[in-house]
């Protein structure tokens, strides 16, 4: 038997679980993806706290693949996401349920998470918030991209072209037909850790595409409800 007692949680799914129960999906900073029951929710008064972008501290029991919540408080604000951040927010939840084993912990991937819900909330542009939680979570699970240096060493360059190849890296697009033709600015914007650089055209399109392509490689051809979610609100 284990437990945990103070633990910063997020909801990534919840569904009931019985009559008066639910199965949640918690995304924890210390002990990564976590899979709880929560029993008698509304007796306890979680039921408005279990729910995706708001900042927990959870407790649980057990020792197996399921956990127990014993315990869980709001120490601050939650976050009302809209329109098309709500189907960002779904997207990272996504991609951690896909890409993540329970309590293998992905300390980058939580840092970049927080940032980019925040920034969804109150940015007027998220999406290099979102780009670099999507980099956190492949470095984190051990597919980090090699960017600033090409397949065969040599630094990248930002006026230069390159292919980028899946799981081989930047290849110069001269020598290259396959992958995603990308700036070699786009490729440097993606591994810096801060800067406006995500923000502008056509480094913006070109690491959206990238990364894309990226994790639908890693993803198998799974197909996320959340891209469907989006490309309706844009529809709209």
């Amino acid at each position: 038997m284990s437990a945990a007692e103070g633990q910063p949680a997020w909801v990534l799914h919840r569904r009931p679980f019985r009559e008066t129960s639910t199965l949640v999906e918690l995304f924890t900073r210390e002990h990564g993806r976590i899979g709880a029951v929560a029993r008698g929710v509304r007796r306890r008064g979680w039921s408005g706290m279990l729910e995706p972008f708001i900042p927990l501290q959870v407790a649980w029991r057990g020792g197996g693949d399921l956990k127990t919540l014993t315990g869980v408080e709001q120490p601050g604000r939650g976050y009302a996401l809209r329109g098309e951040a709500v189907a960002c927010g779904f997207y990272m939840a996504e991609l951690l349920l896909a890409l993540t084993r329970r309590e293998d912990p992905h300390p980058q991937a939580w840092e970049r998470y927080a940032v980019a819900v925040d920034c969804l909330a109150w940015c007027s542009d998220a999406e290099p918030a979102l780009r670099r939680f999507e980099m956190a979570l492949l470095a984190d699970s051990g597919y980090g991209l090699q960017l600033e240096r090409d397949r065969h060493g040599e630094p990248v360059r930002g006026a230069q072209r390159y292919r980028y190849i899946p799981e081989q890296g930047a290849v110069p697009a001269a020598m290259a037909e396959q992958g995603i033709e990308v700036g070699g600015e786009t490729l440097l914007a993606l591994a810096a850790t801060e800067g406006d650089a995500l923000s502008e055209e056509p480094v913006r399109s070109e690491a959206r595409r990238l990364m894309r392509a990226v994790l639908h490689d890693h993803l198998g051809g799974r197909r996320l409800r959340s891209r469907e979610m989006f490309r309706s609100l844009r529809g709209h």
